[in-house]
């Protein structure tokens, strides 16, 4: 176990001991959307209060994001703490042997991905812009959203991670082999998610064959010879890109920083706030999809923003008469590396602009970081749309809508190796209901 353990902290993992709910608690009930779904649907979070009814619950242990501002803010989050504390002496929540768990998740679509819940070092981990660490993240951190979580934190004994990390694993080495095996390990959960949720299944891995498999697969990854061969280029290893909650994971290292200045020597190498509890999936499951996130500006002229680009790049533009036909070529010339292809509409035209020779990877950094230059200096109001269609509904009168191209997994790692973090709202995970509910926790406090 010793072996396994220094080999597991080379590649920035740790061997916690995880909470999840004891017998009894209601899980469908227990289980709850992360915080930062539906986000203006009161009705939604109205709902699932409903559902949730005096049961325990996860609802209980933190503030939906829809509530900030509000008057319910203030009375949600003076229980937080105290129910957190109430479900550990009760035993609503119980704690496992050191280990991972492997989930299974099928949401409603009938997409089936695989994920590892394991705690991650925080030493390993940056959210600078220009971050060369083991742990990185995928798009801007806004620092000042930190502080606010970061006291909350400070607070609390427990942390319920919504937070998604990525490995590029084409070989499908480290999780996918556990699919096969499930059944040799003790299931912990299996039910039904609240609300179009899906079904997920959880299996906890702590025997020292299955713990030494993840450990040599994660290693062999992060080999750095393989590393500068895939990726071409002599660049610091990139292991685990935060795709979901690079907020929160932003803030547990905050705290760590703020609180390890007056640890001792032993401390430092064992305190549980050291260590921040994530879901790692494969970049190359099948059923992690990455979703386009369009955008629409308001009171923009079509002809104006076309005309601007022209003096920025090199353009060849093609005119529409179907949405549906539009929709269709812009998803058809997404893996074109020789240019990059997107949908720009306003009123009655359609038309597909490709940039020709793009500078960057990927399509959305080749248009937000044009657009950052546009709508500042023509004072240009953008919103981010993630259905297709109400980007067309959007683009009508003075409006203008920009259709994004999906997002190509395969050179994913490669941008954030070349390019470092994308520009906001670069992709989405997976439909809203897709998204990581809260489910297991993890002590954060001596």
């Amino acid at each position: 176990m010793i072996l396994i353990k220094n080999k597991l902290e080379n590649i920035a993992l740790n061997l916690s001991r995880i909470l999840v709910p004891g017998a009894g608690v209601d899980m469908e009930k227990w289980s709850v959307i992360a915080c930062d779904q539906y986000t203006s649907d009161f009705e939604y979070w109205d709902d699932v209060e409903k559902i949730v009814g005096s049961a325990p619950s996860s609802l209980k242990l933190f503030l939906p994001e829809v509530y900030l501002e509000t008057s319910r803010e203030k009375k949600i989050s003076s229980s937080i703490f105290r129910e957190m504390k109430s479900y550990l002496r009760s035993g609503v929540l119980k704690e496992l042997g050191p280990g991972f768990i492997y989930i299974r998740r099928t949401t409603a679509y009938g997409n089936i991905r695989n994920g590892l819940m394991a705690s991650v070092d925080l030493e390993r981990y940056s959210y600078a812009g220009d971050s060369d660490s083991l742990i990185r993240p995928t798009e801007k951190t806004i620092v000042e959203r930190i502080p606010p979580r970061v006291k909350i934190r400070e607070k609390a004994v427990l942390e319920l991670p919504h937070i998604l990390f990525l490995i590029d694993d084409p070989e499908k080495t480290v999780i996918e082999p556990l699919e096969k095996t499930k059944n040799l390990y003790k299931k912990l959960y299996d039910f039904n998610l609240m609300k179009n949720g899906g079904r997920i299944e959880g299996y906890h891995i702590n025997e020292d064959s299955a713990l030494s498999s993840i450990a040599n697969a994660i290693s062999g990854l992060a080999d750095e010879n393989t590393f500068h061969k895939t990726h071409g280029a002599d660049k610091p290893m990139l292991l685990y890109a935060v795709g979901d909650g690079n907020h929160s994971l932003a803030s547990a290292k905050q705290h760590w920083e703020n609180i390890k200045v007056d640890l001792t020597t032993d401390e430092l190498k064992n305190h549980p706030a050291r260590y921040a509890l994530v879901e790692i999936i494969n970049l190359h499951d099948e059923g992690m999809n990455f979703e386009p996130i369009h955008r629409v500006l308001f009171d923009c002229s079509m002809e104006d923003l076309l005309n601007n680009m022209k003096e920025a790049f090199d353009l060849t533009i093609r005119d529409f008469d179907d949405f549906a036909d539009l929709n269709i070529f812009v998803e058809n010339e997404y893996n074109n590396k020789a240019s990059h292809t997107f949908g720009v509409m306003s009123g009655n035209r359609l038309a597909a602009v490709s940039v020709n020779s793009p500078k960057f990877n990927l399509a959305v950094a080749t248009i937000q970081t044009f657009l950052d230059g546009y709508i500042d200096e023509n004072k240009v109001e953008i919103d981010f749309i993630h259905d297709t269609a109400s980007v067309m509904d959007f683009s009508k009168d003075c409006n203008t809508g920009l259709l994004l191209p999906p997002i190509d997994k395969s050179g994913f790692f490669k941008t954030i190796i070349h390019e470092g973090t994308l520009p906001r709202k670069a992709f989405s995970m997976g439909h809203a209901d897709e998204k990581r509910f809260y489910l297991e926790a993890r002590k954060i406090t001596k």
